[in-house]
């Protein structure tokens, strides 16, 4: 009996979760005169995606999907295993020289997909080729705003979580502020915290509704694989995970993007903006 009902709480805790995000964002909105519009931003992030179809996904499948490809293929192969064997220092150089092209592939090709977003966004038609040097001329502070991005929160979140996910929350669009604006590498935080500021329960509650998105249908290349232990299942899992890896990535960026563009339109009064409740 304890333990259907500890199976019940469990199966019940995301609803009660994402209740409790609700009623937070609706309190939020009621405090401030202006709205950030949860479904807005999604709907223009599926937009962008759309209008800028070709150079996005394009680049989130080299920066994104190709990578997920090979770690796939590389445990196919049996690389997986011949890795563990290799002396430490071997071991310890391949991480980090995977890491850090990752970490450079990864930067770049976010860079480039705001950038072409910003575009739609702004009423431009998408351009790749000056999307790309932008890329190419902001990867270095970009790969800076990255790095400090993911210490403030990781540091933040072994801090008991909490410390962790406001600083998630504040500097959420500290890229796009980078891409759009280029105050520099902190002046890009702070503007990101000015943004963010009466928008983090609408943001959490925006993030929470991607997760339980992504977390059913982001499974469905493992739990292909884990259908059948066979090759051509497997192949058919990394087929189906590199799909929704590129994807999600060229979403990800689009919908950093529309947040941005949202959140500056109604705090900095943008033409062309009306104002709608957040679940309008």
């Amino acid at each position: 009996m304890a333990l259907m009902l500890m199976l019940v709480v469990l199966l019940a805790l995301p609803f009660l979760v994402i209740a409790g995000l609700i009623f937070a964002a609706r309190a939020e909105a009621r405090r401030h005169p202006w709205r950030f519009r949860i479904i807005e931003v999604i709907s223009q992030s599926f937009a962008t995606v759309a209008a800028a179809r070709l150079p996005m996904l394009a680049t989130s499948f080299v920066t994104v999907g190709l990578p997920v490809a090979g770690l796939g293929l590389l445990g196919i192969s049996g690389g997986g295993a011949e890795f563990f064997t290799m002396p430490t220092e071997q071991v310890l150089t391949a991480i980090g020289v995977g890491w850090l092209a990752s970490l450079l592939v990864g930067t770049l090709g976010q860079v480039v997909m705001i950038a072409l977003a910003l575009d739609v966004l702004a009423g431009r038609p998408p351009r790749f080729g000056p999307a790309l040097a932008n890329g190419i001329r902001l990867l270095l502070p970009a790969m800076a705003v990255r790095l400090l991005l993911w210490l403030g929160v990781g540091f933040g979140l072994m801090l008991l979580i909490i410390p962790g996910l406001v600083l998630m929350l504040t500097w959420a669009i500290v890229l796009p502020v980078l891409v759009a604006e280029r105050p520099g590498i902190f002046a890009s935080f702070s503007r990101s915290g000015v943004l963010m500021r009466g928008a983090r329960w609408r943001l959490l509650l925006l993030f929470a509704i991607v997760f339980v998105a992504w977390s059913l249908f982001g499974g469905m290349g493992q739990s292909f694989a884990l259908a059948s232990q066979t090759s051509a299942a497997w192949i058919g899992s990394i087929v189906v995970q590199t799909l929704v890896a590129t994807l999600t990535g060229a979403m990800g960026a689009a919908g950093l993007a529309a947040i941005y563009h949202q959140l500056k339109s109604e705090r900095e009064g943008l033409p062309g903006e009306d104002l709608e409740a957040v679940f309008a």
